[in-house]
């Protein structure tokens, strides 16, 4: 496959009750990466948790629930059996945790390695550069679990996992949109940029996945031992995003101005990922592709809000609230290309 913007209250809860983490945000980026390296400190995952690891008595249609996948009630899979059904989670779990690993290690931990040493254009204290630091280390963590995770399903399952090589996830697609159309100059904030909205997205993403699922369901556990620490990385980009737009000149908020829409539509509005999974667990069942593509899209039908415009869709809420936090809609060549792209109301 997670404000001011506004503040998400539910991240207190997955560590410490730390206010003055909080209060610190108010004061500038140093005193609230200050804050945040000592709860990293007393609360990471990597730091304070043994791992959840899966047991042989699990059984295999918990470990994707089948509420989140749309696929498992369509008649035409439900009609192959149990154990076809149990087949697909198992699959879907296994692109899940796959995504997982990529986006962390070749997404967001090179672009925090990146932030922690790259020279921009605007000040970045080196608190806040230390922190880049502790998110890619959770990251390399969460990318660990993910992969550990797929080892141990194989294992009781016998169903073989998918391939990772060449695995792109839409985060990955749309910061090589990034990397191709950034001028050169600037590639360093806009690389920011979309570390701070895909980090914004994927944790609310997460937290509404962890929020519909019973409580004892295996999935619901590895998935807060995730959020224990995106929980935290949300926080930080948020702060990160507005502290860099209110410093930047206006030659380069233009340039990122620009660019953000672009962004958008291929991290939010491309399909075609999503589709090919599909396509893929369904040709592991037995479909060919014609009809996968027809099973998903009656599976799906009725789901979304695709007849809204863009900034109005609830998926992409996440990043019309950074835009708005950040200050984006003050700077005038960057509300005009929100607003001509659909990203933002006129």
């Amino acid at each position: 496959m997670v404000l001011v913007v506004p503040v998400v209250k539910w991240n207190v809860s997955f560590g410490p009750n730390m206010p003055e983490l909080y209060e610190a945000a108010m004061s500038g980026i140093d005193a609230y990466s200050q804050g945040y390296l000592r709860q990293w400190d007393a609360s990471a995952t990597i730091r304070t948790r043994p791992r959840y690891r899966l047991s042989a008595t699990q059984s295999l249609g918990d470990l994707f629930p089948a509420a989140l996948q749309p696929l498992a009630a369509h008649p035409a899979v439900t009609a192959l059996g149990k154990g076809a059904v149990e087949e697909l989670l198992v699959r879907t779990a296994y692109k899940f945790q796959s995504e997982v690993a990529s986006i962390e290690v070749e997404v967001v931990t090179a672009l925090c390695n990146a932030l922690s040493v790259r020279k921009l254009h605007f000040a970045l204290p080196e608190s806040a550069r230390h922190v880049a630091l502790t998110i890619a280390t959770d990251e390399v963590y969460h990318a660990y679990v993910a992969r550990e995770f797929i080892a141990d399903v194989q294992r009781l399952s016998g169903i073989e996992p998918p391939s990772l090589d060449g695995l792109e996830s839409q985060v990955a697609k749309a910061v090589s949109f990034v990397k191709r159309t950034a001028p050169p100059e600037f590639l360093g904030e806009a690389e920011t940029m979309a570390l701070c909205f895909a980090e914004n997205f994927v944790t609310d993403e997460l937290f509404n996945m962890w929020k519909g699922v019973e409580d004892d369901n295996p999935f619901r556990t590895i998935l807060r031992e995730h959020l224990v620490d995106e929980g935290r990385h949300q926080k930080f980009f948020q702060n990160l995003m507005r502290h860099m737009w209110d410093r930047l000149d206006v030659a380069a908020k233009d340039a990122l101005g620009r660019l953000l829409p672009g962004f958008l539509d291929v991290f939010l509005m491309d399909n075609a990922t999503m589709r090919e999974g599909a396509v893929e667990t369904l040709g592991a069942l037995g479909f060919d592709r014609a009809r996968s593509l027809e099973i998903m899209a009656e599976a799906y039908a009725g789901e979304g809000d695709a007849s809204a415009s863009k900034h109005a869709r609830k998926h992409v809420a996440q990043c019309t609230n950074l835009i708005r936090s950040s200050g984006m809609l003050d700077h005038a060549p960057a509300r005009e290309a929100l607003i001509e792209s659909g990203w933002a109301a006129p």
